[in-house]
């Protein structure tokens, strides 16, 4: 577990990266969407302008269709069909025909501004510059001279344009060349964000890693992200004060328990042991003993996980013979005689009778002793507690399984969601209040320290197991 807690934490930072990495290329994918989405809206675009203008009604089909209308008879009297007249009533247009000798031959709705005799050089500027006497115009040459069709000023706006061969032949690689350019600026801007934000980030993952174990924080953070690291350097000194305050006060209250405790437990022993004490009043002190008992318990508990919350307790790590540690901790119980509604039964099997492991002695100690306080508690009516030591998958799994009422489904779910949810609190400790106390938390996090894990078993009428498995040497 310890192991595993360590390359999370190395992993922290590369992931906070990471985030913000998946954030910059969405962005990058958002501005490549946009890019694309502006050409599909210009070919959507450019689809209904030339729908629109570059269709019916557009000068060109304006000029053909009154071509197609103007006409002379036998006689030589020009005929301009119906069909003529309504495309030029519809442009608000005009038309005239110009002979080769530059007269107009032919004329509808002409403004008087314009001229009725033309040059050479009068009709070659006009068709350059598509205007004339301010019309925009358009030409359409036919055999019997040349048709002008004239719009209303304003309506179309002309720019002659005159492009190389070469520079149209080559424009699909100017495209590829400014294409490719934008991707190498949206990728050099990639990898200089990345490592900003690497750089930037990596301290803060850090320090939350920090706090999140408990430990100060400090940062000193430079531009956008200063305020970021003053926040959490005074959140670090905020927490470390409440902690400190918070373990002082449980080691304080845990010093001034014992006096009178130890005076309680001292004083029911010497009524138990009296032979002056009646029946009634010894087994009133038995029961004041076993109950202050349950109190030093507690208090051990509470003293050995605020230890472990603010790593005040360092593992003492050496080579530990579990089926000598199981040996003494049985031992110590059946030697007291005050409990014989719960006797204790010491099985250790072959396979394991020279099981050792890398830990703490005290800890694993209190871990086996909470197990077993842990039955006796919650069977007040008695059972039998069989204690028992295995090995499987190189790992030493010691027992603790009681014959007594058990517990129901819902109670073991409950049970193990609370062990869940110690597991990502902070403080043990704080855990104390809820159903089944303080023990079999505690047992949990003792086992998780030394790499182990805690697996419980139970049903109702059928007693109820707890499994402290820890990885052999």
């Amino acid at each position: 577990m310890m192991r595993a807690n360590q390359k999370q934490r190395r992993g922290a930072a590369p992931n906070l990266a990471r985030f913000f990495t998946k954030q910059l290329l969405l962005f990058m994918a958002l501005a490549f969407l946009i890019v694309v989405v502006d050409f599909f809206l210009y070919a959507l675009i450019a689809y209904r302008e030339s729908n629109e203008h570059y269709n019916d009604g557009t000068p060109v089909t304006t000029v053909r269709a009154v071509d197609a209308a103007l006409s002379r008879d036998e006689g030589g009297a020009w005929i301009f069909a119906p069909k003529g007249l309504e495309t030029l009533a519809e442009q608000d247009a005009w038309a005239l025909l110009v002979d080769g000798d530059g007269n107009v031959a032919w004329s509808h709705g002409v403004p008087t501004e314009v001229p009725r005799v033309f040059t050479p050089n009068d009709i070659a500027m006009a068709a350059h510059y598509a205007d004339l006497a301010g019309y925009p115009t358009f030409f359409w040459n036919r055999d019997d001279g040349l048709l002008v069709v004239g719009f209303p000023k304003g309506e179309y706006w002309h720019e002659s344009l005159t492009f190389p061969t070469s520079t149209i032949t080559n424009l699909p690689l100017y495209v590829l060349l400014i294409f490719s350019v934008d991707l190498a600026i949206l990728f050099v801007m990639y990898v200089v964000s990345r490592r900003r934000t690497q750089n930037a980030v990596g301290p803060i993952a850090e320090a939350l890693d920090a706090l999140s174990e408990g430990r100060a924080a400090e940062l000193h953070l430079k531009g956008d992200l200063r305020d970021i690291g003053q926040q959490i350097t005074e959140t670090s000194g905020i927490i470390e004060q409440k902690d400190a305050a918070r373990a002082n006060w449980i080691r304080g209250i845990s010093h001034d328990i014992r006096t009178p405790l130890s005076m309680i437990l001292g004083y029911a022993d010497a009524i138990a042991s009296s032979e002056a004490t009646s029946d009634e009043a010894r087994a009133s002190a038995q029961v004041i003993r076993a109950q202050g008992l349950k109190i030093k318990d507690l208090v051990t508990d509470l003293n050995t996980a605020s230890k472990l919350d603010y790593d005040l307790q360092p593992l003492h790590l050496e080579r530990v013979h579990l089926p000598r540690l199981l040996r003494t901790v049985v031992a110590g119980h059946v030697n007291s005689g005050l409990d014989e509604l719960h006797p204790l039964e010491l099985d250790v099997a072959e396979d394991a009778a020279e099981a050792v492991v890398l830990g703490d002695e005290r800890l694993l100690t209190r871990a086996v002793e909470n197990a077993i306080a842990n039955a006796r508690v919650h069977n007040e009516t008695g059972c039998t507690v069989a204690v028992s030591l295995h090995v499987a998958d190189g790992h030493a799994l010691v027992r603790v399984a009681d014959d007594g009422a058990g517990a129901t489904p819902e109670e073991l779910a409950a049970l193990e969601a609370r062990l869940a949810r110690a597991r990502t609190a902070r403080s043990a400790a704080g855990s104390y209040g809820e159903e089944h106390g303080l023990g079999l938390v505690l047992v949990d996090r003792i086992a998780r320290v030394h790499d182990g894990a805690l697996k419980l078993e139970s049903k109702p009428n059928y007693g109820f197991t707890v499994e402290l498995s820890l990885p052999l040497v």
